[in-house]
């Protein structure tokens, strides 16, 4: 599969959606959430997704004027929505506003990638930053059945810390993120036993159950799993246009929970941070089984940064088919841009 340095990947995103509408300052936004996204490791949300998001412009369901609509704000809180703008600027300004230091934010929106980078934006502010998002794709079941009436429904929570990396957590509370299974199919995978059913119901291994013939996805963690899914795909039940059945028919994709909360409301930010670092500390200190490693939360994906920084970002040829064929059609030659 090809290899590109971060900064080619940037300087192509950049190019290809100002080309199909976008203006620069939302180019650069995307752009630099997706490939950030990729130099960690998550290939499910990073520069993958990139010629999807433009042929959203280029087809009119992304749409570069769209505006943020306030619906409701106090002093901690506000409800947001914006339909047609890019999922990835809205959160970025959603995560952003917390102007007391302790807020809420909701928005509807398009897709905004992987949750970590705006629960990551709060703690690079000695803030603890909780993210959620629940999507119309109800394609997960409850435990214990067989057809999907949960969405995937992510979780991202990040703790400051002082020395050390930060606590960071970002996971789909369904064994698997969905963009993760085409991941798999594209690079010839099977899912592990359990993550998957096909379309009746039936335990499968294959991803393309799920990616073509419309299977579902199981809960994470059996039943505790399927209890935290349920929650957050209740927590946003007051944003508009969000009945059971009724986000599709409405052009709603995404809701969204943005949280910011200040530990200096309780003690100071940096006796709070040397905290976070003696508990890391103290778990990392606990000897490892035979053949086992203990890591923290995301401490795999802080590696794969600092390897594809050094090495590159490999992108799938599927993937790099769809940037070719969708460069062709906003009269980009992708290939020539990288200098293949």
């Amino acid at each position: 599969m090809p290899t590109f340095s971060a900064d080619q990947l940037r300087q192509l995103g950049i190019k290809m959606f100002t080309a199909a509408g976008a203006s620069p300052e939302q180019a650069e936004t995307v752009t630099e959430i997706l490939v950030d996204t990729s130099l960690h490791g998550i290939d499910s949300h990073g520069v993958r997704a990139l010629p999807q998001h433009v042929r959203s412009l280029t087809s009119g369901k992304i749409r570069p004027h769209a505006e943020i609509t306030v619906l409701k704000e106090t002093l901690t809180t506000a409800l947001w929505t914006s339909a047609h703008q890019f999922g990835h600027v809205v959160a970025k300004q959603a995560m952003a506003a917390e102007s007391y230091r302790m807020g809420w934010v909701s928005t509807v929106s398009p897709h905004i990638g992987a949750l970590y980078y705006y629960a990551l934006m709060a703690a690079k502010k000695d803030m603890i930053g909780i993210v959620t998002c629940r999507t119309t794709n109800y394609r997960t079941t409850p435990y214990g059945g067989k057809e999907g009436r949960l969405a995937t429904n992510p979780l991202a929570i990040c703790i400051p810390a002082h020395e050390e990396k930060p606590i960071l957590l970002d996971m789909a509370t369904s064994s698997v993120a969905g963009g993760h299974l085409a991941v798999m199919a594209a690079r010839g995978e099977t899912a592990p036993a359990g993550w998957l059913l096909d379309k009746d119901g039936n335990p499968t291994t294959d991803p393309d159950e799920y990616n073509l013939r419309g299977g579902f996805l199981t809960p994470f963690g059996t039943y505790k799993g399927y209890g935290l899914s349920v929650i957050i795909q209740a927590l946003p039940n007051f944003l508009p246009g969000i009945d059971i059945g009724d986000e599709r028919r409405r052009g709603i994709t995404h809701a969204h929970t943005f949280m910011a909360l200040d530990p200096a409301g309780f003690m100071p930010a940096h006796d709070y941070k040397m905290r976070t670092d003696a508990l890391i500390r103290f778990i990392k200190s606990c000897p490892p089984r035979p053949g086992r490693q203990v890591l923290m939360p995301f401490d795999r994906e802080w590696a794969e940064l600092a390897r594809r920084t050094r090495e590159g970002i490999p992108v799938d040829a599927p993937f790099w088919a769809q940037f070719v064929e969708v460069g062709h059609e906003i009269d980009i030659d992708v290939n020539k841009e990288v200098g293949l």
